[in-house]
């Protein structure tokens, strides 16, 4: 099996994860892969399992990414893979284009991911156009159902999913790795660390999150916020966090790491973390499982994707989207004593992965069958 897996680019963030482990279990299997994508940090890991790449820019927005259509085309000719599997709005209009002039029998099939709630527009229904179109959440495909037309028999639910190796229950930093980062971040030296990972994103719910902190300032002199993720110091978002830091007078209770590679050691480390995507919820929340995996307690809006991990292995860490002083509330409670996190392997990568082989599988056997009656 020959499985070109596209994305806009091989960046830190949730589909871009998902294309990568996908390529690392094909490969593991002894299937022939090929990533279209920009590349970025995860390309050495594409290398590192002997994927081919096509690094092409196809996440620049401009006219002139419109030639890779007639250069993908050729390519696929050529090497006729089996299937391609879109993980990104861009690629999937390069790739729609590119399939129009190739003749049925030498066509790949085509499977699309939901990663999220996309805007809903011509642009945005290449998405929900594949010859299985996969969900990341329940919430998502009825996000899909209700916006796009699309046969419900084609809408098949893969959650996403954590790794017990990579997050293993219990797990905690090296003592090297906590020296480091205090002598990076002294501020954060004998204070309990209240995590939320996430890039900087107007959606992934900051200025809630620095709410909170400024409502703990004075109970709980002793919380310091973290904000895990990639940002751009003097980023008109940015300086606009830092303003609300500074207005509620936590400047100095209130670190920003940039982008890390370290996302594992930052949650374990932390006494509490979060996920408050507001508007849109969180798809999935791969962030709320991989803490979970650790043994560490979440505290999350109950809505998206995010409420179906909740719902099956911590419910009390649920807390009605947008409400401020229930998370306040829950928080403090926490803060006193939070519940206990039980090993899990539900939502497991491998499981993840393996529906996903199995769903690109029964498309090419169902292929097989049509061809074979033609």
């Amino acid at each position: 099996m020959h499985v070109v897996q596209a994305l806009a680019a091989l960046s830190v963030g949730g589909s871009e994860f998902v294309a990568t482990e996908l390529t690392e279990h094909l490969r593991a299997s002894g299937a022939t892969v090929t990533v279209l994508a920009a590349p970025g940090p995860l390309s050495e890991r594409i290398e590192a399992v002997g994927a081919e790449t096509l690094p092409w820019p196809v996440n620049r927005k401009r006219l002139g990414t419109l030639r890779y259509i007639g250069q993908l085309r050729r390519w696929l000719l050529e090497h006729q893979p089996d299937l391609i599997h879109v993980h990104s709005r861009l690629p999937a209009l390069l790739v729609h284009q590119a399939l129009k002039k190739i003749p049925r029998p030498q066509r790949p099939l085509l499977v699309t991911s939901m990663h999220g709630h996309y805007s809903v527009s011509r642009y945005s229904s290449l998405m929900a156009r594949g010859d299985a179109v996969i969900a990341v959440s329940e919430a998502i495909k009825a996000y899909t159902l209700h916006n796009y037309q699309v046969e419900p028999a084609r809408v098949h639910v893969i959650h996403g999913g954590a790794s017990p190796e990579a997050f293993p229950f219990g797990y905690r930093p090296s003592e090297a790795w906590m020296r480091a980062t205090l002598a990076e971040f002294p501020e954060l030296r004998g204070k309990r660390w209240l995590c939320l990972p996430g890039r900087l994103s107007r959606y992934k719910g900051h200025a809630d999150f620095i709410e909170l902190l400024s409502s703990l300032k004075d109970s709980h002199p002793d919380a310091h916020g973290i904000v895990l993720g990639a940002g751009r110091p003097g980023s008109r978002y940015f300086d606009e966090l830092v303003g609300l830091a500074i207005q509620g007078k936590l400047r100095d209770r209130l670190t920003f790491t940039g982008e890390r590679r370290d996302i594992r050691e930052w949650m374990a480390a932390s006494e509490l973390v979060f996920n408050l995507c507001a508007d849109p919820p969180e798809a999935f929340g791969r962030t709320v499982l991989e803490a979970l995996y650790l043994g560490r307690p979440v505290v999350a809006w109950n809505h998206g994707g995010v409420a179906e991990i909740l719902q099956r292995l911590y419910p009390f860490g649920a807390v009605p989207a947008g409400n401020l002083a229930a998370l306040r509330a829950q928080t403090i409670t926490f803060l006193h004593q939070a519940p206990p996190v039980e090993s899990t392997t539900a939502f497991s990568l491998q499981h993840s992965m393996q529906q996903t082989v199995d769903l690109y599988q029964s498309l090419l056997r169902l292929r097989q069958g049509e061809d074979g009656k033609a």
